[in-house]
């Protein structure tokens, strides 16, 4: 299930989201809004990809270690999660492009490429509830499917985005596209 909360630059989804997080309400507003309950408190089980992007110094395999996320994990990927990791790194086929890719800093990264490898590593930490601010921004429109592709593996995700994530919802896909300022309003914030 994705709630996809939208709104213009600048009209505070970001902000929002983080005030939920400190006062433990992110379970609430995706179970108000989805009609999806949880008997347990999720915002102890957040994965978070938020921007403004973090700085990181380090390789992607540090990078990796930090989440507790083994680097041979991305041979085991579901193919929605490998054609993500493959838009990041492109065609991972051996061992040896593995290590090679393993070593590369993450500073080499395009803006678009970091923020698709901070989802997938939100993508991989599997989560109960996954947020994702933002994540077609820095990307072509080509590399948009693919994304989405990725998200929808998730059982519950909050997205983050400029607009409704209408046009590339299906008739089966469950979401609930909502704008920044009915939750305000609900949520009082």
């Amino acid at each position: 299930m994705i709630l996809n909360i939208f709104g213009p630059s600048g009209s505070g989804k970001t902000t929002l989201i983080r005030e939920l997080l400190k006062k433990n309400k992110t379970h609430q507003l995706f179970e108000q809004f989805t009609n999806k309950e949880s008997k347990e408190n999720l915002n102890k089980k957040i994965s978070i990809s938020l921007i403004p992007l973090p700085v990181f110094r380090g390789t992607i395999k540090e990078y990796f270690m930090i989440f507790s996320i083994n680097i041979n994990d991305l041979f085991n990927l579901n193919n929605q999660l490998r054609d993500l990791a493959e838009s990041i790194f492109g065609k991972i086929v051996d061992k040896k492009s593995l290590v090679k890719l393993s070593k590369r800093s993450v500073e080499s990264f395009s803006a678009g490429e970091l923020r698709r490898l901070f989802i997938l590593k939100s993508l991989i930490i599997k989560q109960p509830i996954t947020i994702i601010d933002e994540p077609f921004s820095n990307s072509d429109e080509k590399l948009w499917s693919i994304i989405y592709s990725a998200i929808q593996t998730m059982p519950r995700t909050i997205i983050l985005s400029h607009f409704s994530l209408e046009k590339f919802m299906t008739s089966n896909d469950q979401y609930k596209s909502i704008h920044v300022e009915e939750i305000r309003l609900k949520f009082k914030i």
